[in-house]
Formats: C-alpha cells, sequence, structure tokens
C-alpha cells in the first residue's frame, strides 16, 4: 500500500471507503422500502380479497361450502372473526341459565 504523505490524497482515500460502505446502506434502505410497500399492499390485497369473499356469500347468494367446492375458500382472517364472532356472541338462554346457576357456571345437561 502506497504512503500516503499528503492530507487531501488521504480524505479522499477515505471519502471513497466510506462511498463504498454507504453504498451497502443505501441499497438496505432501498429494499427495505420496497419490503414495507410490498407489506402494504398485501394488506390492502388481504382485505380486498376478504370483502370480494363476503360480498359474494352476503350479496351473490352463494355459500361457503359452494364457493369451496368451486376452489374458492374463505380467507383466512374471514375464518377467524367468524369464529370469534360466533364464541363471543351468548345466546339469550346461555346468559339466563349461567345467571340463575350463580354466575360462571354452566347449566348441568
Amino acid at each position: 500500500m502506497a504512503k500516503l504523505t499528503d492530507p487531501q490524497q488521504a480524505e479522499e482515500a477515505a471519502q471513497r471507503l466510506l462511498n463504498d460502505r454507504m453504498d451497502y446502506v443505501r441499497r438496505a434502505i432501498a429494499t427495505r422500502g420496497a419490503l414495507d410497500e410490498a407489506r402494504e399492499a398485501l394488506k390492502e390485497a388481504e382485505k380486498n380479497d376478504a370483502q370480494a369473499f363476503q360480498a359474494a356469500v352476503n350479496n351473490g347468494g352463494w355459500t361457503e361450502d359452494e364457493l369451496r367446492k368451486i376452489g374458492l375458500s374463505a380467507p383466512e382472517k374471514v375464518q377467524r372473526v367468524q369464529r370469534r364472532r360466533k364464541a363471543a356472541q351468548p345466546t339469550p338462554d346461555t346468559s339466563n341459565s349461567s345467571a340463575q346457576n350463580g354466575g360462571g357456571t354452566e347449566p348441568e345437561q
């Protein structure tokens, strides 16, 4: 390696090394931005997919079973929401019988 005695040359050499290293940071930032955009696009596409599936069921006269038979399964988000909704809404009989049985106990069957 050549010995640098000129401060200007040393500064230029150091700047070249920094520029090379900064290229990696620039690429990492650019690809991270592209990844963030892709994630947002995926969220939007999943939302649109769920809405279109629900519209087919609610407005189009299709059942989930019919759609599944032709190869269109329910989006995962729709499936999760439906399961929670069913479990979270107690029937009037369940809420009355649990109140009569002292609160949180289930009636014996």
